[in-house]
């Protein structure tokens, strides 16, 4: 009975698989910095479950490099199977300076604190943007004036700390969590793209998104037809980091090749063993000998031998 209970309890942690991207710099606005703050992407996976996993604590107007192989080493307590990009390296991680200071002679209220929060926010935005209080904390406590900070993070999210001051001295803190939205369209898939597939127009349509909550570059859909390498769910946006051309040639294709020698050009037929594009060397099959020779792809595309197996 044991062992049942022990199997149940395994499952979900056993089951789970999952895929998760890094970024190469993260920006917090608090000094606990989680899985869910070095996350470019991620699927397969809730953004709770990462924002619980604590990696690191910064100082304010600090820095520091945490290392990849750490980062998955506290993930495999959540996931047995991850696959990750990059798998080695570090993510740099900045608590970073205050981007604005303010400071008022006068008191604070509730209403005073979150329009100004507001409107400090709406100014750092591109025009037509909005934002949206989340959260508040802290009290008003009794004070003569103030001062406020405004801290700027990724995905939009504001900080906009009040100081409350009396007789010179601090007295309490209201702190107001605000997040900005700015709608554009952008491509998103209009099927589920498989890792390795060949991505069309028609496998692409658009949808109204908040740029802000993107972790990546909106794909350039007239560079397509291009070759998808991540699985994307139907409506999930497409970003370029995740895309590459199409090969000049892929594995399989016949194509000419050809041996320049003194007064005359050899020309026979050979079956691609590798992909690539115009100006890398790979491996190809002599249709007829059988033999495996290396050549330079160049425009046509055709194969200019430069090595022949013995």
């Amino acid at each position: 009975m044991r062992k049942g209970i022990l199997f149940v309890l395994l499952l979900p942690i056993l089951s789970l698989s999952m895929y998760i991207q890094f970024l190469d710099v993260a920006t917090v606005t608090r000094n606990e910095v989680t899985v869910f703050d070095v996350a470019a992407t991620y699927t397969q996976i809730d953004a709770t479950s990462l924002q619980n996993i604590v990696l690191a604590y910064l100082p304010e107007n600090s820095s520091t490099d945490i290392n990849i192989k750490y980062i998955l080493q506290r993930l495999s307590r959540v996931a047995t199977q991850i696959e990750a990009t990059p798998t080695v390296g570090v993510v740099k991680v900045v608590f970073p300076n205050l981007l604005t200071s303010e400071s008022s002679m006068s008191t604070l209220t509730v209403e005073q604190a979150l329009k100004i929060a507001t409107e400090s926010a709406l100014s750092m935005l591109p025009v037509n943007s909005t934002v949206e209080v989340t959260s508040t904390y802290g009290k008003i406590v009794e004070h003569d004036n103030f001062d406020y900070d405004v801290i700027q993070s990724v995905g939009g999210s504001f900080l906009v700390r009040f100081a409350l001051k009396k007789d010179g001295r601090t007295v309490g803190y209201f702190n107001v969590n605000l997040i900005g939205k700015c709608i554009r369209k952008i491509p998103v898939a209009a099927r589920n793209i498989n890792y390795g597939d060949q991505v069309n127009l028609d496998d692409v349509t658009f949808a109204d998104v908040n740029i802000f909550s993107l972790r990546g570059t909106p794909l350039d859909v007239s560079k397509l037809p291009m070759i998808s390498r991540k699985y994307f769910k139907v409506g999930e946006p497409l970003f370029e980091e995740y895309f590459e051309r199409v090969p000049d040639v892929v594995v399989g294709q016949v194509i000419v090749g050809y041996v320049e020698l003194p007064g005359v050009i050899v020309k026979t037929m050979l079956r691609a063993l590798e992909s690539g594009n115009v100006g890398d060397v790979i491996k190809a099959r002599n249709i007829e000998s059988g033999k495996i020779v290396y050549g330079l792809i160049v425009e046509g595309p055709m194969l200019k031998v430069v090595e022949v197996s013995k």
